[in-house]
């Protein structure tokens, strides 16, 4: 069972979340709070709790004051960021203070499921929408050249795909770009993760771009 705390100040969109989640077997809301300060004091004298649903924009204590204070936690829980707010710097900041993962509350119920339980898995989960500029920030940061891709094997389609996704390209804009259908490139990119031990989308992002196949990409 998956325990899940829902941190937001309205209280709407609080219900909302945990009506969503409750319907799921394997899911379970125990703590709702309106503001990061008040969730911190209950975490703090209550039960163990998996994974955060954290808003952003909060009163007493918004979510990147949050997510400060839960880094200082010995048990800290998985935290994914429900939010409305898609800006870059918003995201970034989320991240950089160790958010697990971020979605817009705009996502339906399936979607918020499958990153709830891809989050307390240990698979980064970002929005579509947010994607490119977490990728784009990596390609700043990381070093050019430091990976050698032969020893893993990818076949040409594979390699053409993982230059894609490190250039920030979901599935659907990847298939178009190459005249193929979602499945296919959902098949290679399934390939490619076990081929390279990669966890998820993100660290396959992060070895294109390491690799420099993501600069190529995102030249031609």
């Amino acid at each position: 069972m998956i325990s899940v705390a829902v941190v937001d100040d309205q209280q709407l969109v609080r219900e909302g979340l945990s009506l969503m989640l409750q319907a799921e077997h394997d899911v379970q809301v125990v703590l709702e709070a309106p503001n990061g300060r008040e969730f911190l004091d209950r975490l703090d004298k209550g039960g163990p709790v998996d994974l955060v649903l954290l808003d952003l924009r909060m009163p007493v204590m918004d979510g990147i004051a949050t997510l400060h204070e839960l880094a200082r936690w010995p048990r800290r829980p998985a935290v994914l960021v429900v939010t409305t707010f898609e800006r870059d710097e918003m995201v970034l900041d989320a991240i950089s203070a160790g958010a697990d993962g971020y979605l817009l509350k705009r996502a339906g119920r399936q979607e918020l499921v499958k990153a709830v339980r891809n989050v307390v898995a240990g698979r980064a989960t970002l929005a579509p929408e947010v994607t490119k500029a977490v990728f784009s920030r990596l390609r700043k940061c990381a070093p050019v050249g430091a990976v050698d891709l032969a020893p893993m094997g990818f076949t040409p389609r594979e390699t053409e795909i993982l230059s894609l996704v490190g250039s920030g390209l979901n599935n659907t804009e990847i298939a178009d770009r190459l005249i193929l259908s979602p499945h296919t490139v959902k098949t290679h990119l399934t390939s490619i993760l076990a081929k390279s031990g990669s966890r998820d989308r993100v660290q396959v992002a992060l070895l294109a771009i390491r690799s420099g196949l993501a600069d190529s990409a995102a030249s031609s």
